[in-house]
């Protein structure tokens, strides 16, 4: 039963994203001040939801003594501990902790400067910045804005860099990724995704690589260990990444989750002609959903790393899922959809937060304790 009540803030704020996405929907066209009105809520909403979080989820217990610890001789010690983080983190770590030391305030600006970026990308390429943050917050949302403090800025500073990758703007476009990296150093993934996000790929290739993704999936098809043995690695590593793989293989493929990816890539296929008509720049949406998926099938084996990859282009299923919306000619298979978005975001939402670690409380409504929240993760993770 506590489960369930955990997971109540997040269903909530899903339920109240998703009202907002429906009253911008019916809002008049001409009426701007009911849409600026509807957009401030959201914001505003989103902001105190996420900036002024107690303490949830578990990143918080590394960053909460980082922020008190770290010096200016930190600003470039690129290891993690107490040697500090990447630079662009460490310096923005300093300055919040120049201005008022409380790891809160830290917390707040950091998410405000996140809240900023992601809105900005968000009204760029989305007519319904509700629907969108609703899509956010059941695709990966949660984690990014309450457990990636790092990972986060790194991601939302790329968002804002897709303009130069269609632009064909290199120099803006990797200036942009390089200070992503600041941030967090897996940015630097984005840098080879510049030579191919914005091309258009035939929707047949597109099955068919999502048709190897899925058989290696389904099949367990180990792509590291088969890397490794192309390569010609000696046999004890060989050895090493197939334990592990075996160690970490969690038995049954088919969930709720990977029936959800089947569909999406199905629907991406089925009306990929559709999307690119509606959006000059889906490629580089549909491209990005493409690598989610891919990362997620082929690296399952790695659960955690697998998943941390797919959170960089997990972007591409905000955009995609709102535009698979307006593909449907019918009205009423639009409004079916749109019911089939809401219940599985709820189904998700329960899912996904019903761990002790998600009991959300707020700066302003009362809070627990670092001692409490950190004594309630160790008794729930670590006790055997």
């Amino acid at each position: 039963m506590d489960g369930i009540i955990y997971t109540i803030p997040y269903v909530l704020l899903t339920l109240f994203f998703g009202g907002m996405a429906y009253a911008l929907h019916i809002t008049p066209e001409e009426d701007e001040d009911r849409k600026r009105y509807i957009l401030v809520a959201t914001v505003f909403v989103f902001l105190w939801f996420f900036g002024l979080r107690g303490y949830i989820l578990s990143d918080w217990i590394s960053y909460y003594p980082y922020f008190y610890y770290v010096e200016w001789s930190d600003v470039f010690g690129l290891t993690q501990g107490k040697d500090g983080y990447e630079p662009g983190f460490a310096i923005l770590t300093m300055l919040c902790k120049s201005i008022f030391n409380s790891y809160l305030f830290y917390s707040f600006v950091l998410s405000c400067i996140n809240t900023w970026l992601l809105v900005r990308f968000m009204r760029r390429y989305t007519d319904n910045v509700p629907l969108t943050l609703m899509l956010y917050v059941v695709f990966e949302g949660i984690i990014i804005s309450t457990n990636l403090m790092r990972n986060s800025i790194a991601i939302f500073i790329f968002l804002n860099a897709i303009p130069y990758l269609e632009q064909r703007k290199i120099v803006q476009y990797m200036s942009l990724t390089i200070l992503a990296a600041t941030f967090h150093v897996s940015a630097l993934l984005y840098i080879p995704f510049y030579f191919v996000f914005h091309l258009r790929l035939n929707r047949w290739i597109y099955l068919a690589i999502f048709i190897v993704a899925n058989i290696a999936f389904l099949k367990h098809i180990s792509i590291v260990l088969t890397l490794a043995e192309f390569l010609g690695l000696d046999e004890s590593m060989a050895e090493k990444v197939r334990v592990y793989t075996e160690v970490h293989d969690t038995g049954t493929k088919i969930s709720i989750g990977y029936l959800e990816r089947l569909m999406t890539g199905g629907l991406i296929v089925l009306y990929y002609n559709r999307l690119k008509e509606i959006r000059p720049s889906s490629a580089v949406f549909i491209n990005a959903t493409l690598a989610y998926l891919c990362f997620f099938f082929f690296f399952s084996e790695f659960a955690v790393v697998a998943r941390r990859i797919c959170t960089l282009f997990a972007f591409g299923y905000w955009v995609v899922w709102a535009d698979l919306i307006k593909v449907f000619y019918f009205r009423n298979n639009r409004l079916l959809f749109c019911a089939f978005i809401t219940l599985y975001a709820v189904m998700r939402q329960i899912g996904n937060c019903h761990y002790p670690d998600y009991d959300y409380d707020n700066v302003i409504t009362g809070m627990k304790s670092y001692n409490e929240r950190i004594y309630i993760h160790y008794k729930t993770f670590e006790e055997p």
